[in-house]
């Protein structure tokens, strides 16, 4: 009976070291796919009595207004509200009438601005609509 020699067994590395790669270059593509969205430039007003909402929906809008309010969706701004209402009826049609609405509006954004928002989401159909905030710590 002949014996194979140990000296002679190796692994191949570079098969997973290509692997790890593409992994690392997936989870970095698909995280930064959110950020897009989620204009950073405003302060959210902090919450101390609201419970933290914890799952989202992928089909969620998320409608940003910043302190000046200025509207934008994904980071694409919204020149009148005639435009927002237009996205909004495309969302509803494309992904029914229960598509949930994610308002981050600024702390010190007037609520005149933000009401303005929510008539157009009620006009088009869509009643699911979610203010954001932080929670007071």
């Amino acid at each position: 009976m002949k014996r194979r020699h140990d000296e002679d067994l190796q692994t191949p590395i570079t098969a997973m070291i290509d692997i790890v790669f593409q992994l690392i270059i997936y989870f970095v593509v698909t995280s930064s796919v959110d950020k897009d969205i989620v204009d950073e430039s405003i302060r959210l007003a902090e919450a101390s009595h609201a419970p933290a909402v914890e799952t989202s929906d992928p089909r969620t809008v998320i409608i940003n207004i910043n302190a000046k309010g200025r509207v934008n969706v994904a980071l694409q701004p919204i020149n009148n509200m005639q435009q927002l209402e237009n996205l909004l009826l495309s969302m509803k049609v494309q992904s029914g009438s229960s598509v949930p609405v994610l308002i981050r509006c600024d702390g010190s954004t007037r609520f005149d601005h933000v009401d303005q928002v929510m008539q157009r989401a009620a006009k088009v159909g869509l009643y699911r609509v979610r203010i954001a905030a932080m929670v007071d710590e």
